[in-house]
């Protein structure tokens, strides 16, 4: 179970990465518009580009600042994986915006449930992206199928790498652990399940109306009761067996 604080400094450091990007760009297409500097773009900055920087510059950050908003950045990615159509750029732009996507998405948990389904729909939106990229800015179809075979390449490398966790086994069922019998009180009980549940002692303080300093004095008599040191002890334990009342 990934620590819900560290997930969250994860998605504020990628929300503002993104939208320190988007910034930048909305930066270099206004300074080429001024200097009329803009060869690399091979024409003039219009206003989709700043359209599309700046919305995302904004998405990006309020993402960074909202965690029930973290699911913005994965689906503003997605979203500009077609950006090629209005803009021009390169459809490498198009790959590495999917791929952030897809491990954002990871990270978020979306594909712990219909993984198959759920990779093979985004896969085949890009794939649809990447072609119709292609046929707009008159691509060959050896020029349109070269990133296709990347990303498909790519894919499989992952499979070989992570295949093993797709694997279909049978799970032995984990061995039940009474709370009762380790003497955990009711309010040890709850703070045990919303520790587990990904809660922060600062968060399970706020929900309670206590202070922090009540949560850690509560969890460190349920370290002593389960024999642990401290909090990560305590949760790989936990992951071992089933805790019932």
């Amino acid at each position: 179970m990934e620590d819900r604080e560290q997930r969250e400094r994860l998605f504020r450091k990628t929300g503002f990465l993104l939208a320190g990007l988007s910034a930048s760009f909305l930066l270099l297409f206004t300074i080429f518009l001024v200097t009329d500097s803009y060869t690399f773009l091979n024409q003039a900055p219009s206003s989709q580009y700043f359209i599309v920087a700046g919305a995302s510059t904004i998405l990006y950050f309020i993402s960074a600042l909202v965690p029930r908003l973290y699911w913005i950045q994965p689906l503003t990615l997605l979203v500009l994986t077609p950006i090629p159509l209005l803009t021009q750029a390169s459809s490498m732009f198009s790959l590495g915006s999917f791929i952030a996507a897809e491990i954002l998405l990871t990270r978020l948990g979306f594909f712990k449930k219909a993984r198959i389904p759920k990779y093979l729909l985004t896969i085949l939106y890009f794939y649809l992206c990447e072609i119709l990229i292609g046929i707009s800015t008159g691509l060959s179809g050896l020029e349109i199928a070269s990133p296709l075979v990347f990303m498909t390449v790519y894919l499989g490398f992952l499979l070989l790498i992570y295949g093993e966790k797709w694997n279909v086994r049978p799970v032995e069922p984990k061995p039940s652990i009474s709370l009762s019998s380790l003497k955990i009180s009711p309010m040890e009980t709850a703070y045990l399940r919303a520790l587990l549940a990904g809660l922060s002692i600062k968060e399970i303080a706020v929900d309670g109306k206590v202070k922090e300093s009540t949560v850690r004095n509560t969890l460190a008599r349920v370290y002593r009761k389960f024999n642990v040191q401290d909090k990560a002890s305590l949760m790989t334990k936990c992951e071992k067996y089933h805790l019932v009342d």
